[in-house]
């Protein structure tokens, strides 16, 4: 069975790094190839998507440190202040900033990618 450098110890800041990596570079190729704003917004939504991720595991830990009575209202309250203030920077993006929504969107699913793509790597390298 072949060693994976990607385990389940740091996939964390693998999973971070690669997906600030695909962002940037979808964003260079979407700026070259497509327009400047395109790139731009791709590049933003990748890192709305980093910056959502972070907030989430860092909820989840608040959460699981907490009494179970007062977790499942405590994570709820956040999920969904996270969820209005994710809108209230994409309706900023998108209406003020004049994002393009696509690049967003793709921007958006960088994250999405990268964990399909590692969960893939990992379950090859483990004989899975």
């Amino acid at each position: 069975m072949a060693e994976t450098r990607i385990n389940e110890s740091n996939i964390f800041s693998w999973l971070v790094r690669g997906s600030l990596l695909l962002s940037v570079v979808l964003g260079a190729a979407g700026a070259l190839l497509i327009s400047p704003r395109f790139g731009g917004s791709l590049f933003v939504g990748g890192l709305l998507a980093l910056a959502n991720f972070f907030w989430i595991r860092a909820g989840l830990e608040a959460a699981l440190r907490m009494q179970p009575r007062n977790a499942s209202r405590f994570a709820i309250l956040r999920y969904v202040l996270r969820l209005a203030i994710m809108a209230a920077f994409l309706y900023l993006l998108i209406v003020v900033f004049k994002a393009d929504v696509f690049g967003l969107i793709i921007g958006l699913s960088v994250l999405v990618l990268n964990i399909i793509a590692f969960s893939i790597y990992l379950s090859t390298r483990k004989g899975g």
